[in-house]
């Protein structure tokens, strides 16, 4: 059912005041923030309708009234004010991530603590464990007579690399069935498809040269594998321990946030380049007071998640454009990356 515009203006005006207090918000408050206020009779009766309509719940008899969690979702993808990020917040941001274009495996820690500095809350940054995610190169590279170095790179330029020794000497032909295969039958394939089984197919598909190369092939599927593993890198944890009403559950969240699948679990079903996700959406019971703003990135917003956590009450105005932001950064540095593999 639509809204009256003057309900939908009572709803974002709580939701701010609320946001900024923390406190139940009555009919005179509400009357002093609203354009054109109707009478405070006039605000209550509407108050009580948005309460029978689930937007609005009274804590007490007594109290004002504070947003339910429909409140909020309205809030956030009708009524909030889209504020562009300033030109110098995108600079300080821009200059604090600058530091981790030397060290590509840490550009998602870095985000995190980056958009932890920006919000003063928790961050936690997720890597791997992505559908249809490939190895976007595999090359090997001798380093002694059946000595050589496998080193494999995901589509989100993630790098993993070890070493392997040979049976056979290692000659250019070798190299080029080697390269020929890899390239055929493994970057093709989604890593999450690239299993034992299809480690017997490739090695068998080698013919002549199966014996040779299957120790290589078999480091190519282990290095995938832990490619595929999800990563979890959280920026500012300590802010939890001042969020949470006892250390005790803020050590069950950290605890919960540390189980890399778990946390992709709960991140996957934000499917939008920047979302918000409310704990009581999981089915966690240490996340329910939490809401979490999630900003997917890199190609196809699919190569990792940024998720800040913080209250329910958090201020997403100003939240959401710093996180799309951070992502968007990071999706640049990490497609950076790939662009100098392509060239080398």
């Amino acid at each position: 059912m639509d809204l009256a515009p003057r309900k939908k203006a009572i709803i974002a005006e709580i939701v701010k005041a609320y946001i900024e207090t923390g406190e139940p918000i009555g009919s005179k408050i509400l009357a002093t923030r609203l354009k054109n206020a109707p009478s405070s009779a006039t605000l209550r009766n509407e108050m009580s309708d948005l309460c029978e309509m689930g937007y609005l719940e009274q804590p007490h008899t007594s109290a004002g009234r504070v947003p339910t969690k429909m409140a909020y979702k309205l809030y956030i993808s009708e009524l909030m004010p889209k504020t562009p990020l300033s030109k110098e917040r995108k600079e300080i941001i821009d200059s604090m991530l600058e530091p981790a274009k030397s060290d590509p495996e840490a550009i998602g820690s870095a985000a995190a603590d980056v958009l932890s500095k920006l919000t003063g809350l928790p961050v936690v940054s997720v890597t791997g464990s992505q559908q249809g995610l490939r190895l976007k190169r595999i090359s090997l590279m001798p380093v002694g007579r059946s000595v050589a170095v496998v080193f494999v790179v995901s589509e989100d330029g993630r790098t993993r690399n070890r070493l392997c020794s040979l049976s056979s000497p290692i000659d250019a032909r070798l190299i080029s069935v080697f390269d020929k295969i890899s390239s055929e039958k493994i970057c093709s394939k989604d890593i999450a498809a690239l299993d034992m089984a299809y480690l017997q197919s490739v090695v068998a598909s080698s013919g002549l040269d199966a014996l040779t190369l299957a120790p290589l092939f078999s480091c190519v599927f282990e290095l995938a594998a832990q490619l595929k593993r999800t990563q979890v890198d959280m920026g500012g944890a300590a802010n939890l321990f001042s969020l949470c009403p006892s250390d005790v559950q803020a050590k069950s969240i950290l605890d919960l946030l540390s189980t890399g699948e778990v946390v992709h679990g709960i991140l996957s079903s934000a499917t939008s380049p920047v979302e918000v996700v409310f704990g009581d959406q999981t089915e966690y019971s240490e996340l329910k007071p939490t809401g979490l703003v999630v900003a997917s990135y890199g190609k196809g917003n699919k190569y990792g998640k940024l998720a800040v956590i913080g209250p329910t009450r958090m201020a997403y105005e100003n939240i959401l454009p710093s996180a799309a932001y951070v992502a968007d950064r990071v999706g640049e540095m990490i497609g950076e990356v790939l662009k100098g593999l392509e060239e080398y």
